[in-house]
């Protein structure tokens, strides 16, 4: 009898710890998730002009994850956008890079090139290799290329398919929600009722068909954008 109790009276006591341990982790718990998560550690290289520091004096930096978990294309693309921001130290005016990996499209964007002018500019941005104008018409952002180079398998993104825009700084989770054809005046793309195309979504990539006014549309809506601090 002596015994039993012994052993009752143990249990008493283990079951009174574990409680105490549990309540003490809920509490702790519960004031992690205010904080922010650190999810990996990797160097971010930035520049003078990019408000980047400079290559050589980049040191490992917390990747971190405010409010909500990264998404899983950006976590995928991780290597490759520490790639896009040492590149964007060399290309000046280079933004970004897109890629729409069920299509195969890897693209570098540009905001910025040699010309007198915006058309000019964009022109000569689209005639370079690995380049694709980026740029805006004051409702959505345009990305076009030609369709003899990057975009020439545009026509073939489906509705659904996912994309990234990597920034160095962030990545960008795209879907694609529109297919479409357009019309080029000159100072934007149209649908066939004369509505802007850029109100329907929030980034447009287009390039021409037999002619410069008639282009292949391909529309994404912004699913998710991971700083990479």
């Amino acid at each position: 009898m002596k015994k039993l109790l012994i052993t009752v009276s143990f249990l008493f006591v283990l079951l009174g710890t574990a409680f105490c341990v549990n309540k003490i982790y809920d509490i702790f718990a519960a004031d992690a998730g205010a904080q922010v998560v650190a999810v990996e550690v990797m160097p971010v290289y930035m520049s003078d002009s990019s408000g980047l520091a400079p290559l050589e004096d980049a040191s490992a930096e917390s990747l971190v994850v405010r409010d909500k978990p990264m998404a899983l294309e950006a976590v995928l693309f991780l290597g490759r956008n520490r790639e896009v921001a040492e590149e964007m130290l060399s290309r000046p005016g280079m933004a970004g890079r897109l890629v729409i990996p069920g299509a195969g499209i890897d693209v570098a964007l540009f905001t910025d090139g040699p010309g007198a002018d915006e058309a000019e500019i964009r022109q000569n941005i689209c005639d370079m290799q690995d380049s694709a104008a980026f740029f805006t018409d004051g409702l959505g952002m345009l990305i076009a290329d030609h369709n003899n180079q990057s975009f020439s398998v545009l026509p073939q993104v489906q509705l659904g398919d996912k994309a990234v825009i990597l920034r160095g700084h962030s990545i960008v989770t795209l879907e694609c929600s529109l297919v479409t054809d357009g019309y080029n005046y000159g100072k934007g793309i149209l649908d066939r009722d004369g509505y802007y195309i850029t109100s329907y979504e929030e980034y447009i990539c287009y390039t021409c068909k037999e002619d410069w006014n008639n282009v292949s549309v391909v529309g994404f809506r912004v699913l998710d954008e991971d700083y990479v601090i």
